[in-house]
């Protein structure tokens, strides 16, 4: 096993928890992957910033440099020369310029490609995170798991035995520094509640006259549902929905890692705000586990139930591929 990461935290994160050989520099400087030209699969997630629905560009005048990374992977999966590949970022990629390019090299290089936007929550996280994948194959056509038949989880399933007062042990740590100010507003949102039910004497000014926006902003979780998509600052709960469904502060990084099924005993590299973003930006573990059982049964042979003739309205990908128990999947082989 081996893996590329430029962040030394993470670098270091991934030794602790894996077996294997970590480059820890910039894929851009890495000049070739042919030590890997074993490996039977490679799995990637170049930056989603760039594509991320918090960008506010039209999706055809995306420009970012971070959105060219894909072609570094992409590099990365011709020097290999896997059997299967996998990259994961948000849904936008899908229907990006930047994602129909991949798709395309990707089959110049000898790919039957598929890809899907998968919602977590279907698969046994408790948490609503939609995102994209392209799943490449030279054994035949690859296919993504079908959702799982369990109940969806929620917050309280995730972390309502944890005490509502952070223990400060295993990372169950909330933000430090909290201002008077934050904290009464804290006491204002309601369960479920949101900025839009903080008193105006309490508002910012750049809240005070502007009733629309986001309502996830300054908000609280449901213990009854899953939590929203947990990204890079979900300690601050001026980024998202990310206050206690009861107590009165953000969630812990904890909490947050709980939200993302992360087991209780992985081990985090690095001080609070830079084990936040290695939390909220990975696939969650039990969504890998069940895109990793996948791979492998179509490494054992199993067979896809592609319909390659099902047509439709996407404007990039032509023909869907996947079948699950409630619906047929959208998207799929490449269209020139």
């Amino acid at each position: 096993m081996g893996a590329v990461e430029s962040d030394d935290n993470t670098a270091e994160t991934f030794r602790r928890n894996f077996d294997g050989e970590v480059i820890e520099k910039d894929i851009r400087n890495v000049p070739s992957f042919e030590m890997w030209d074993d490996a039977d699969v490679v799995v990637g997630g170049p930056p989603c910033q760039g594509f991320s629905n918090l960008n506010k560009t039209s999706t055809e005048a995306l420009s970012d440099e971070r959105n060219e990374l894909w072609r570094h992977f992409l590099r990365a999966v011709e020097d290999i020369d896997p059997d299967v590949f996998l990259i994961e970022n948000v849904s936008r990629f899908l229907k990006s310029r930047e994602g129909a390019r991949a798709v395309k090299i990707a089959e110049e290089l000898g790919y039957t490609i598929v890809v899907d936007t998968l919602w977590a929550h279907d698969y046994g996280v408790p948490q609503k995170r939609k995102r994209g994948f392209v799943l490449g194959s030279k054994l035949g056509v690859p296919f993504f798991p079908e959702e799982t038949d369990e109940e969806t989880r929620t917050v309280r399933d995730a972390f309502g035995s944890l005490p509502h007062e952070p223990s400060e042990e295993n990372w169950h740590v909330s933000r430090k520094r909290v201002t008077e100010l934050s904290k009464r507003r804290f006491q204002e949102v309601p369960p479920g509640g949101n900025r839009f039910d903080l008193p105006k004497e309490l508002m910012p000014d750049c809240w005070k006259n502007k009733e629309r926006g986001g309502t996830d902003l300054f908000s609280r979780l449901w213990w009854n549902l899953p939590s929203v998509t947990i990204r890079t600052e979900f300690y601050k709960p001026e980024k998202g929905r990310y206050l206690h469904p009861e107590a009165n502060r953000s969630i812990t990084i904890r909490e947050g890692a709980r939200l993302q099924t992360f087991p209780d005993d992985f081990e985090f590299v690095g001080a609070r705000t830079r084990v936040a973003p290695q939390i909220g930006n990975a696939v969650p573990p039990k969504l890998a586990y069940h895109l990793g059982r996948a791979i492998k049964s179509h490494l054992e042979g199993k067979k896809s139930r592609i319909n390659p003739e099902a047509e439709t309205e996407h404007d990039i990908f032509k023909k869907s591929f996947r079948i699950g128990k409630q619906k047929q999947s959208q998207l799929a082989t490449f269209s020139s």
